[in-house]
């Protein structure tokens, strides 16, 4: 999933000062704040909290119909389930809330502008005791998601009598399908398998050269100065970036001709990258331009074709003749871009393009980052379009996706309100994240990242000094979440499981993204779709 979707819902403290008097809570637009406010007499004025309107939920318990003691037909255990359902989101809000009231405490103790003087030992302990009650709080919430979890279940199950119309089935043998009231503990409701599964199983295998005949962004334009190098992976091939003599960008096999030595160990002499083993100096051609100590021979190494649009640097690794045209990867009008972050991870590619792909894994792994507090939605589905489309919207996020071959995922996330993107789409938020992944194919286990993030809101982030050690944080941390769970399947993966065997409805994208990767490696240029069963 996405890296720093956090981040846009993040708030800040951000106060406008009269005479010691903070009398301001304006707010810039997309959820920078104040949060500690002071009053005439020093006190914390008393605000309303944002998060107000997720906590104003009624008690079901005084709605559920009294049927203790008496037998059920299946709409009337339909009934309860979905009774069940609103009362695990009431418990489980209230549960959040206690959690969100503490970390208030928390504030309110560590905060110097709205505390009394305490001694170091007074607030130690008064932060331990917190602590324990945060520990406790987080201990409930977790017990709250099981029982949804279970409930959920239960509902699914009573769904499933009733849409299959069990009930008409059994009424025709004069049999009546009755349920004790006193417990609902229904056995888990069985899935359809779906008809066809992907084999994504065994070692990754050699790259296929129809799968490098495309441009590949390899690198931001802004990391790459005129005196530096820049040395990538790509297809198991080690290759250098560097600017030549005019500015343009070049990419060279990082290895000397001579003696073998990677020449990223080197220097740039005059738009020349020099070996640091004897001295001999290679253009972005590839061409040797310099051979001290030695009579010059004609020699060059192998270079890419490499050029540089709109703020990224692209290499067409592939024999094929490049195609003229480079894609647009520029977020939509009215964005600007505020973080650029590139990292290396110890992943395949095509495994970490299953993940980006995936938004229906978010309230289950990124319970500590930008999912926290979301709902687990009944059903989760991706639409696209047509049946072969690789972009579409999610259903009921307000989140767009596109896979955008060969390797990149586009992304736009409508922000409404923090942690709950539910009930609207993309069009109906006024404030808006757009994402850029790009995930190179280093090696068979290994991915270079590169990561765009643009906003349409709070164009004052770009001036705040240090903005980009915070958005890596935060991509580093939702990464995280993400590559303990990438890099047990691909421990899995390499001894002999199927990484994709049960695809369900929303595995769409993913699916399709697999499905355009085997019909590239077997040279066809249609995408023909044998798992029609995810559109249903």
């Amino acid at each position: 999933m996405s890296v720093v979707a956090a981040a846009a819902a993040l708030s800040l403290p951000i106060a406008l000062s009269r005479s010691n008097k903070f009398h301001a809570r304006k707010c810039l637009r997309g959820g920078f704040g104040v949060f500690a406010i002071i009053g005439e007499e020093g006190g914390l004025v008393e605000r309303k909290s944002p998060w107000t309107s997720l906590f104003d939920v009624e008690d079901p318990r005084a709605k559920v119909p009294q049927y203790k003691g008496k037998f059920l037909d299946v709409n009337q255990a339909l009934e309860v389930a979905r009774y069940d359902i609103q009362y695990c989101d009431w418990k489980a809000r209230q549960d959040v809330l206690t959690i969100m009231l503490l970390h208030e405490k928390v504030v309110e103790v560590i905060n110097p502008l709205a505390r009394e003087f305490k001694s170091i030992g007074t607030l130690r302990k008064e932060l331990a005791d917190l602590q324990v009650e945060l520990a406790q709080a987080h201990n409930q919430v977790h017990i709250s998601e099981a029982r949804v979890s279970t409930a959920l279940d239960k509902l699914a199950y009573m769904e499933t009598l009733v849409t299959d119309k069990i009930l008409q089935d059994m009424s025709t043998t004069g049999s009546d399908l009755l349920l004790p009231s006193s417990t609902l503990s229904l056995p888990p409701a069985k899935s359809r398998p779906p008809k066809r599964s992907i084999n994504v199983s065994g070692p990754v295998q050699p790259y296929n050269d129809h799968l490098k005949n495309f441009w590949y962004p390899v690198a931001f334009s802004a990391g790459l100065k005129d005196d530096t190098m820049m040395p990538i992976d790509c297809f198991e091939e080690p290759w250098v970036l560097f600017r030549g003599k005019d500015g343009k960008p070049g990419c060279v096999q990082n290895t000397c001709a001579h003696r073998a030595c990677p020449l990223d160990l080197g220097s740039i002499n005059e738009g020349r990258i020099k070996c640091p083993y004897h001295g001999w100096e290679y253009s972005t051609d590839g061409k040797c331009e310099k051979m001290p100590s030695t009579k010059f021979l004609n020699v060059k190494i192998k270079a890419l074709p490499c050029f540089e649009q709109e703020g990224m640097i692209w290499i067409w690794p592939g024999n094929d003749p490049p195609t003229p045209k480079l894609p647009s990867l520029l977020p939509p009008s009215g964005f600007q871009i505020h973080a650029e972050i590139v990292m290396e991870l110890p992943v395949e590619h095509g495994l970490l393009l299953d993940n980006l792909l995936d938004l229906a894994h978010a309230p289950f792994t990124h319970t500590s980052t930008f999912a926290k507090g979301w709902s687990v939605p009944s059903l989760v589905k991706f639409l696209t379009p047509s049946a072969s489309s690789l972009q579409g919207y999610w259903d009921p996020y307000p989140i767009d996706m596109e896979f955008h071959p060969p390797c990149m995922v586009l992304s736009t996330i409508g922000i409404s309100k923090p942690g709950k993107l539910q009930g609207q789409s993309t069009r109906e938020c006024a404030t808006h994240l757009h994402q850029l992944h790009v995930c190179l194919p280093s090696s068979k286990q290994k991915t270079r990242l590169l990561y765009r993030m643009s906003l349409d809101f709070a164009p004052i982030l770009k001036h705040v000094p240090f903005m980009q050690h915070l958005w890596r944080y935060f991509a580093e941390k939702v990464l995280n979440e993400d590559l303990r769970l990438v890099l047990g399947q691909q421990e899995r993966m390499l001894n002999g499981a199927n990484v994709w065997n049960l695809p369900v409805s929303y595995d769409k994208l993913g699916v399709r993204y697999r499905q355009w990767r085997d019909s590239v490696e077997r040279g066809s240029k249609e995408l023909q779709s044998p798992y029609n069963f995810l559109d249903q």
